[in-house]
């Protein structure tokens, strides 16, 4: 089991943070003359298309959980009505869902488990403000409530490329009691991904800053998530870095199903 000061580390991060072949030849009604007369003109046969060779499968906001990386937000929107339910290291449940196309809203938990001394929650909600070709940029607020006190952050995130590869970059900023201790109170956030084939999808992402709420001076998150039907399943490693050193590595997982 890792060591307890990595996992409540991730825990603070977690928390603040889818032919027609044309007929040819003579109709019923054009009946063909009797008698001599020119030839009928040779009909050359049509051959079906041949299918089309199995590519990358379109990225599906929903069962690809493309609103996320692993920990950190995209600008990418859910569609109105649609969500997803997810459990991370069978601790920490969380969910989404799309009020409208633009704006959603989600919730993100801790159990009271021995490992922890309280649980929490927090909600979260996101609003996409550009939505153009190859560029989308949200904003949003995440708000924790628990046994240790009340706080949050509101961050701004863009997102640059298409369904299946992009690159995600954003700012976040804490507030109230989540970000009480010395140190930075702010958070830069990187990502990258990548779809493999029709199942697979590749991720890194980096965390600078975030000191004051309790999160290393830097955070290395690396992975792959399988995607198959509404099920999506996520699994990597974390490693904290600190000023002097870095922490032991730890991996994680994630179970999804979309709604």
């Amino acid at each position: 089991m890792p060591n307890v000061r990595y996992r409540n580390e991730v825990t603070r991060w977690v928390l603040f943070l889818t032919v027609l072949i044309p007929s040819s030849g003579l109709r019923a009604d054009e009946a063909v003359p009797s008698g001599p007369g020119p030839p009928a003109p040779e009909i050359a046969p049509v051959s079906p298309p041949s299918p089309p060779a199995l590519g990358p499968r379109a990225a599906h906001p929903v069962a690809d959980r493309t609103t996320h990386l692993f920990f950190a937000p995209t600008a990418r929107a859910l569609p109105q009505g649609k969500g997803s339910l997810a459990l991370t290291e069978l601790i920490f449940p969380s969910a989404e869902v799309g009020l409208t196309d633009r704006v959603s809203v989600g919730g993100l938990g801790v159990l009271p488990l021995e490992d922890f001394s309280y649980g929490a929650l927090g909600l979260v909600t996101k609003i996409q403000v550009l939505r153009r070709g190859h560029v989308q940029a949200a904003l949003g607020v995440f708000q924790a409530f628990g046994a240790g006190g009340s706080g949050g952050l509101g961050y701004g995130v863009l997102t640059l490329g298409s369904a299946d590869t992009a690159v995600t970059v954003g700012y976040a900023y804490g507030y109230s009691q989540l970000a009480t201790a010395e140190g930075a109170p702010s958070v830069v956030f990187l990502g990258a991904e990548k779809a493999i084939g029709r199942s697979w999808r590749l991720i890194v992402e980096g965390h600078i800053g975030g000191t004051a709420l309790g999160l290393p001076d830097q955070t290395l998150v690396g992975g792959a998530r399988f995607s198959r039907g509404r099920w999506s399943v996520d699994l990597g490693a974390v490693i904290p870095i600190y000023e002097t050193t870095s922490g032991e590595p730890f991996p994680f997982f994630t179970l999804a199903r979309a709604f």
